[in-house]
């Protein structure tokens, strides 16, 4: 195994982790956000689908990452190549579906009257689907960290 195509990996396996903080940071940001506004009792769905847009794209960023992680990942470890085969497919299935959770409670958000019974209900759903992430994320890590070279 080549030490260049190691670093490569091992850099991008911290450019990853990087990206985990980031998007950490943002569902903090926006569960915050959600919390003030639910203290002030006045509804802000609109602005709600706004700010889950700029987490979306940092989704878009890391998914990014972790094909290029997974590919080199394929690269390395030939013999290994149906194991990482395996976890690329299954990963690529769950980034469809986060995204596209995403993307419909972003629309179900936007709508002029959006289809929830209460605010509170509309930010449970929003909360349910950080934690739908956050466990994918979790899961990934610990999948990822498993497989690159020294534990990085």
């Amino acid at each position: 195994m080549g030490t260049k195509r190691t670093s490569e990996l091992c850099q991008l396996f911290e450019d990853w982790k990087a990206e985990d903080r980031k998007l950490a940071e943002c569902v903090d940001e926006i569960r915050d956000w959600m919390s003030e506004v639910n203290q002030l009792g006045v509804p802000h769905f609109g602005e709600t689908a706004s700010r889950l847009q700029p987490l979306r794209e940092c989704l878009l960023q890391h998914f990014d990452r972790e094909d290029e992680m997974l590919a080199k990942l394929e690269e390395l470890y030939p013999a290994a190549s149906p194991e990482v085969s395996a976890f690329k497919r299954q990963t690529a299935a769950d980034h469809r579906l986060l995204l596209g959770r995403l993307d419909e409670l972003h629309v179900r958000l936007k709508q002029l009257d959006p289809p929830f019974k209460t605010w509170t209900d509309a930010m449970d759903e929003v909360d349910v689907f950080f934690e739908t992430m956050d466990q994918h994320e979790r899961s990934e890590a610990d999948r990822v960290s498993m497989l690159i070279p020294g534990g990085a």
